[in-house]
C-alpha cells in the first residue's frame, strides 16, 4: 500500500505556533485503544483492526492519533525489551501515516483510567527517587524515540500520561527543581534518539489548580504541555455537563498553562452525560478551548470499549465515552467534533490569541513547607477560576501574566482574591501602577494580603466576625452581596483614598486610590473566592464591577454581546480578525454582537441565534466598518 501513503514532513513551532510543511497546522485528534482489546492490545495484536479504525478516524477528518505505549509490554524483564512490541509499534506507526494521520505516543504507561498496569520488576521503587528506576526511564524514552525517529508522523513524545499518579504521594512532594531535571532528563533522552521531534508531558488539572510541582511554570524543558479538563473533576462547583461553568473550565485551564508553554489538551470530553449533552459540551469546549490558544486537541476517546477486563472491569463507566458506539454507530459528538476539526484546519487555520489589554495576576505564594499556623489557609485555585468567568462574561480580552511577564503591556490588571501578597509583588504591583497601570485588588487573607497604605492607600483598622455588617455592598447601579467564610474580616480605614463604596457599618468596601500616573481599585473582599459554589455565579451581574473598572481604565473591548453566557473572543490572521462567539448556556439564546469600527463611524451590530452551546464564527478586516462573509 506504498502508493496510498499520504505522509508529509514533521510538525514543528514557529512564532509560537505549530507549523507542518511551512504552513499553520492544528492537530485534532482521538485517544485510542481498540475497542475489543482495549489496554491489551500490543499483546493481542490485530493489525486490521487498527488499519480500519485509522481509516474512519482519517474519513472523519482527524489528523492525530494519541496512544499508549505501556511500558510493561515492551519491557517485561528489566533492561529488555520485547522485539515483538517495537515492530508492532512501527507498523502502527506506519499505518497512521497511509492514512495520513499524525501520531503522539505516550511513554512510560503505567496508569491508565485510574489503575496501575505495574511493571513486574519495579517492586515499588520510586520513579522519581531511585536512581536505577531512573536510568531505565531515560533508557525507554530513549528506545522508543529511536525506533520511531525515521517515522514522518510522529507529531510529539509524551513522556507519560498522569503519570504523576503511579505514586501521588512521591510525586506531590517533589520540588520544582526536581521535576524541572526528570523532564529534563527525559527529554534530552528523547531529543538525542530523535532530534526533530517535540515533547510534552501531560496532567490533569491538578498542574495548574496545585497541588504538586508539575506545573506549566516548570516546564521550560518541554516543548508543550499537554492538559486534561473534564467537568466532572474540579476542584469548583460545576452544576452540571450542561452548566456554562463546564464549556468554561477547558478553555481557562488553556489560558493559565499558555503563560509558559504551549498547550496540547490532550484529553478533553465529557462523563456522566447522555449523548446529546456530551455533543453540546464537545462542540463549545473545543471552540472555546481553540480560541484560548491551545495547539491542538484529543477527545477521549475513540469507541466504546467491548472488552470488560481491567481497567473496564472496575471502572465500567470508562467503556462508554466513545465517538463511536461499540457498534461502529457515530455519535453525535463525532458529527460536532467533525465539523470543529473542518474549520480549525481550514477556515481558522493560521488564527491565534491577540495581545490582550487585560492582565490577571494571581501571586506566587512560594513554599510553605515551615510556615506552619502562619501559613494562610484556603485554596488559590478558584480566585483564578472565577476571575476568568467573570472577564468571560464582561467580554474582557485578557490573559494571565506569568511570574516573568511585563505588567505593562496591561492597561489593566486584575489580582483576584489574594491570600498572600509578598513585598517583592507588592512593589512590582506599584511599579506598575506608578507607571499608568490600572490595578483591581481584592483580598483574601487579613494577614497576609490586606492593606498596605503606600500601594492600596488604606489601612487595617481591625477584624470583625460580624458578617452582616459586611454582607455587601452597592456600587455601580449593581448590588454585591458577600458570603463569608469563617475567619476574621478586616475592617478597614482609607488613608490617602477614596472610598466608592461602604459596608452597613460603614467602612470601606471598595476604594479608588491615585498613585503615580495611575490608580489601585481596592475590594475588601475575596469576591471572586466567594462565587465558588453551586448556581452562586447566577445570583448577580458580578462581571458588571469588571466591566465598570475596564471602562474607566479606557479597555477598548472589540466585540461584545448583550447576554453575558455567550463568549466573544476575538483572534487574528494578520489584518484578519475572527470573532469566535459561543453561547456557554445550556438554553438557547438571542444575542445582539457589537463591535467598534474605524474613523468614528457607527459601531457594527448583528442580531445572532444561539442554540445551547451554539457556536458563530465572524469574520471582519482590522478597522474594517462591516463584516465578511
Amino acid at each position: 500500500m506504498a502508493d496510498d501513503t499520504v505522509s508529509r514532513g514533521r510538525v514543528a513551532f514557529a512564532d509560537g505556533a505549530l507549523h507542518r510543511d511551512g504552513h499553520p497546522f492544528v492537530s485534532a485528534g482521538v485517544n485510542y485503544h481498540p475497542s475489543p482489546t482495549g489496554c491489551d492490545y500490543w499483546r493481542e495484536w490485530d493489525g486490521a483492526r487498527i488499519d480500519d479504525d485509522f481509516r474512519r478516524m482519517a474519513e472523519a477528518g482527524l489528523n492525530t492519533v494519541r496512544f499508549f505505549v505501556f511500558w510493561a509490554d515492551f519491557e517485561p524483564k528489566e533492561g529488555v525489551y520485547d522485539p515483538a512490541m517495537t515492530d508492532r509499534l512501527r507498523e502502527l506507526a506506519r499505518t497512521a501515516d497511509r492514512h495520513g494521520l499524525l501520531c503522539l505516543p505516550s511513554l512510560l504507561t503505567i496508569w491508565m483510567n485510574g489503575q496501575r498496569f505495574d511493571l513486574p520488576w519495579r517492586d515499588g521503587r520510586d520513579l522519581w527517587r531511585d536512581a536505577d528506576l531512573r536510568e531505565r526511564q531515560r533508557a525507554f524514552v530513549h528506545h522508543i524515540a529511536a525506533e520511531l525517529r525515521n517515522e514522518p508522523n510522529i507529531l510529539a513524545y509524551d513522556l507519560g500520561d498522569e503519570v504523576i499518579h503511579v505514586d501521588s504521594r512521591s510525586s506531590a512532594s517533589l520540588g520544582a527543581d526536581e521535576v524541572r531535571a526528570w523532564w529534563g532528563m527525559l527529554a534530552a533522552a528523547v531529543r538525542d534518539a530523535d532530534p526533530d521531534t517535540l515533547v510534552l508531558q501531560a496532567n490533569e488539572p491538578s498542574a495548574v489548580l496545585g497541588g504538586h510541582a508539575f506545573r506549566p511554570e516548570n516546564a521550560a524543558r518541554l516543548d508543550m504541555v499537554g492538559l486534561h479538563g473534564f467537568p466532572v473533576w474540579t476542584p469548583f462547583h460545576i452544576e452540571s455537563v450542561a452548566a456554562r461553568k463546564a464549556t468554561a473550565f477547558l478553555p481557562y485551564l488553556v489560558r493559565r498553562g499558555s503563560v509558559h508553554r504551549p498547550v496540547f489538551v490532550d484529553e478533553l470530553g465529557s462523563y456522566g452525560c447522555d449523548e446529546a449533552t456530551a455533543a453540546q459540551y464537545l462542540r463549545a469546549a473545543a471552540h472555546s478551548a481553540f480560541a484560548a490558544g491551545a495547539v491542538g486537541t484529543a477527545v477521549w476517546c475513540w469507541q466504546d470499549f467491548t472488552t470488560e477486563r481491567k481497567p473496564y472491569a472496575l471502572r465500567p463507566n470508562e467503556r462508554r465515552v466513545g465517538l463511536l458506539a461499540e457498534d461502529g454507530r457515530e455519535k453525535a459528538a463525532l458529527t460536532e467534533y467533525r465539523a470543529f476539526t473542518r474549520l480549525v484546519t481550514g477556515d481558522l487555520a493560521g488564527f491565534r490569541p491577540l495581545p490582550a489589554p487585560v492582565g490577571v495576576f494571581v501571586p506566587e505564594t512560594g513554599p510553605q513547607d515551615d510556615a506552619g499556623y502562619l501559613a494562610p489557609s484556603g485554596s488559590d485555585a478558584p480566585a483564578a477560576f472565577y476571575a476568568h468567568l467573570l472577564l468571560q462574561q464582561a467580554h474582557l480580552p485578557y490573559e494571565f501574566t506569568g511570574g516573568d511577564a511585563e505588567l505593562a503591556r496591561h492597561a489593566l490588571v486584575i489580582c483576584p482574591s489574594a491570600r498572600q501578597l509578598s513585598l517583592p509583588d507588592r512593589h512590582r504591583l506599584a511599579r506598575y501602577v506608578r507607571s499608568g497601570g490600572v490595578l483591581l485588588y481584592s483580598t483574601g487573607s487579613l494577614l497576609d494580603a490586606a492593606g498596605d497604605e503606600e500601594l492600596f492607600g488604606i489601612r487595617v483598622r481591625d477584624f470583625t466576625r460580624a458578617d452582616d455588617t459586611h454582607a455587601g455592598f452597592n456600587w455601580a447601579g449593581v448590588r454585591f452581596p458577600l458570603r463569608w467564610e469563617s475567619g476574621p474580616i478586616p475592617v478597614i480605614d482609607t488613608a490617602g483614598a477614596e472610598t466608592l463604596a461602604a459596608f452597613a457599618d460603614g467602612s470601606p468596601a471598595l476604594t479608588r486610590h491615585r498613585l503615580g500616573e495611575g490608580s489601585v481599585y481596592y475590594l475588601n473582599a475575596p469576591l471572586e473566592a466567594q462565587l465558588n459554589a453551586p448556581y452562586r455565579l447566577q445570583e448577580a451581574d458580578w462581571h458588571r464591577l469588571y466591566e465598570a473598572v475596564a471602562a474607566e481604565a479606557g479597555v477598548r473591548v472589540p466585540l461584545t454581546a448583550d447576554d453575558p453566557s455567550v463568549e466573544t473572543t476575538v483572534i487574528g490572521r494578520g489584518d484578519e480578525r475572527c470573532g469566535v462567539v459561543i453561547n456557554h448556556a445550556p438554553e438557547p439564546v438571542d444575542t445582539v454582537l457589537r463591535r467598534p469600527t474605524g474613523d468614528g463611524a457607527p459601531e457594527a451590530e448583528k442580531l445572532l441565534r444561539l442554540e445551547p452551546k451554539g457556536v458563530r464564527l465572524l469574520f471582519w478586516d482590522a478597522g474594517g466598518a462591516g463584516w465578511r462573509p
